[in-house]
């Protein structure tokens, strides 16, 4: 049983001007997909979860930041943690399950409240691995062993020729696929599809992501175009509830349709399933944290559909899905993201890919993402260096 003393959540910001200064962020950064063109992405965020046990052991979670991680943190200080303070529990499902089904009720079965449940989620299996004095991947069966991985992003960038050469610099550092981010028109996007293939060897991968920017008829011309290129998924070419286009968009492309980045509950992974989807790619800090991850397994064993998790977040949500990748049978590939971002990197967490495409996750005890005193100074958080101290983290370290 873990016996819960505290829950807390604090709010992780990381502004690209704290390092590039004031208009000097590179366009790339601020608009590195399509659904940051009008409103650009000025930075990282994320909500940290802190579970402490009576013992004065801590786990650590996160939720996903976008577009702010105050609703995450609001719901977990005003609802989840006065619930859980003081309460014994015997799983993290079994501790959760009231909680998800209050937020159905009310109508929140997407969004903040099923973020702020994966990110408690996974701070109470990172304790409860903690605990039991074992590693993530082991707790869920399987053992610390290197996970496939895959680059991303190439960004919107001008030039189709500089598209390949970053794809070819991917390549040089020990990848064997990536992805492209598209949803410029199809003119445009073809043409950096074609100088990207053009460049690569052959058995290379190259997946696609337009990141929902797209209404039917255009990404009817899109797929129609990809014939030529060995595409491994096109991902999230609609908006994630345009169920008519998804189905017509599965069964007329000449590469697999991958989505649910935006997606949070069973259910929703299943209806993607139904409508043809072959790649489902969720996040961990979004889709119910590592127990969200377990039924999605079973939903792959079930159906035969692969799962390809997505790989933005702190170094708290890059471990924990690299550990389900290694510990569960069929989430069999990591997307490991490039864009800048210190509070996953600065952890002294080595995440460094082989020459076969592999990155071996964290060693240790539970998910071993928990963030240092250096990153929490960085984040400058008064409130979080408070609660990292030193002394906290010697546990998971």
């Amino acid at each position: 049983m873990l016996k819960i003393a505290s829950i807390a959540a604090y709010e992780m910001r990381y502004p690209f001007t704290r390092i590039y200064g004031e208009g000097r962020v590179p366009k790339e950064l601020l608009a590195p997909a399509a659904h940051f063109q009008r409103i650009q992405r000025t930075g990282q965020t994320a909500t940290l979860v802190v579970v402490t046990d009576r013992d004065g052991v801590k786990g650590f979670g996160e939720c996903f930041g976008l577009p702010s991680p105050a609703p995450n943190r609001a719901i977990i200080e005003e609802v989840i943690a006065p619930a859980l303070a003081g309460a014994e529990i015997a799983s993290p499902e079994e501790a959760l399950e009231e909680f998800y089904r209050f937020f159905l009720a009310l109508g929140n079965s997407r969004g903040p409240a099923m973020e702020a449940l994966a990110g408690v989620d996974i701070a109470l299996w990172d304790l409860l691995s903690k605990r039991a004095g074992k590693p993530l991947a082991e707790m869920l069966g399987g053992k610390v062993a290197p996970v496939n991985v895959y680059a991303s992003p190439v960004p919107f960038l001008a030039d189709p020729n500089d598209s390949a050469a970053k794809a070819l610099a991917f390549l040089d550092q020990g990848y064997t696929a990536l992805k492209l981010k598209i949803g410029r028109g199809v003119a445009t996007d073809i043409a950096h599809i074609r100088a990207i293939r053009e460049a690569m060897p052959a058995d290379a991968r190259l997946m696609l992501d337009a990141n929902c920017a797209y209404e039917r008829d255009e990404a009817l011309a899109l797929v129609d175009a990809l014939a030529p290129y060995d595409i491994t998924w096109l991902e999230e070419p609609v908006q994630p509830e345009d169920f008519e286009t998804i189905r017509m968009l599965c069964e007329r492309s000449p590469c697999p349709v991958g989505g649910g980045e935006n997606d949070f509950i069973l259910s929703a992974f299943e209806r993607l399933v139904d409508l043809g989807i072959t790649y489902l790619q969720p996040n961990v800090t979004r889709a119910l944290g590592v127990s969200g991850m377990r039924k999605l397994d079973a939903l792959a064993k079930r159906t035969g559909v692969d799962v390809a998790l997505h790989g933005v977040g702190t170094s708290i949500g890059v471990a924990t899905a690299l550990h389900c990748c290694a510990g569960l049978e069929k989430l069999t590939l990591f997307e490991r993201n490039h864009l800048i971002n210190p509070m996953r990197d600065d952890v002294g967490v080595a995440l460094t890919v082989d020459r076969t495409g592999h990155i071996l996750p964290p060693a240790g005890n539970g998910h071993g993402g928990a963030p240092a005193p250096a990153a929490a100074e960085r984040i400058h958080d008064p409130a979080i260096q408070r609660a990292l101290r030193p002394s906290d983290l010697e546990v998971a370290q």
